[in-house]
């Protein structure tokens, strides 16, 4: 069954049998699309669809890698949740209460928590209210850190088990890290988000590719 979501880009992408695709060309009479982890697995799997995007024309190759059935609903998820988070200005319980209708129980399951969903609200949110562009040489900072993990041995402490993460094996990382955000209060949310942002979703591990696309910003991410 062929289903048409986004990237964390806002590019369309075509969910087929547990594979995702990217645009790679569009010509006048079809469009081309290749695996959506190309670079990153080297997976040469490619289909051609008709120019809406509904019918399959052609499928070239095979993966080099397992699909996951799963993927289509966690994304549909997600794009819907997003979608509420922006538009619906409710609580985030509220928003979360709307996306669970109709999520199958095997989806439910493998989802994050109702904490980690409804931060991810909250980031939406934030990430809608964009700062202005600066008209002189003057830029907004935030103080405080630096000096605080030089003086504060509980901060400096923890700011060393946040940082220890890149040492874990690959697939114990999201679980160190949720562990950190049930203990950690909120000093440390700016950096946490910044660590989950840069290095745990845009730069996955491929081996931890199933987990992280449970968590909400996709892995084309």
């Amino acid at each position: 069954m062929v289903t048409i979501s986004k990237t964390s880009k806002g590019t369309p992408l075509l969910l087929n049998d547990g594979f995702c695709y990217i645009l790679d060309q569009k010509t006048d009479e079809k469009i081309l699309q290749k695996c959506e982890v190309q670079r990153k697995l080297n997976c040469h799997a490619r289909l051609h669809t008709s120019l809406d995007n509904k019918v399959i024309l052609k499928l070239i190759d095979t993966h080099n890698h397992s699909g996951n059935s799963r993927s289509q609903h966690i994304r549909q998820f997600y794009e819907n949740m997003k979608g509420e988070a922006l538009q619906n200005h409710t609580n985030p319980h509220n928003v979360l209460t709307q996306c669970y209708m109709g999520v199958p129980d095997e989806i439910r399951a493998i989802l994050p928590d109702n904490s980690n969903l409804k931060r991810g609200v909250g980031r939406w949110r934030q990430d809608k209210l964009v700062a202005s562009i600066p008209t002189d040489k003057n830029f907004q900072t935030t103080h405080g850190l630096k000096q605080q993990y030089e003086t504060d041995l509980t901060f400096s402490d923890n700011i060393h088990k946040i940082s220890a993460l890149a040492f874990l094996e690959s697939d114990s990382v999201i679980d160190g890290f949720e562990t950190l955000c049930a203990r950690l209060d909120d000093t440390y949310q700016d950096i946490l988000d910044y660590m989950e942002d840069t290095y745990i979703v845009e730069n996955p591990d491929p081996s931890v590719y199933e987990q992280l696309e449970a968590r909400g910003r996709l892995i084309s991410l």
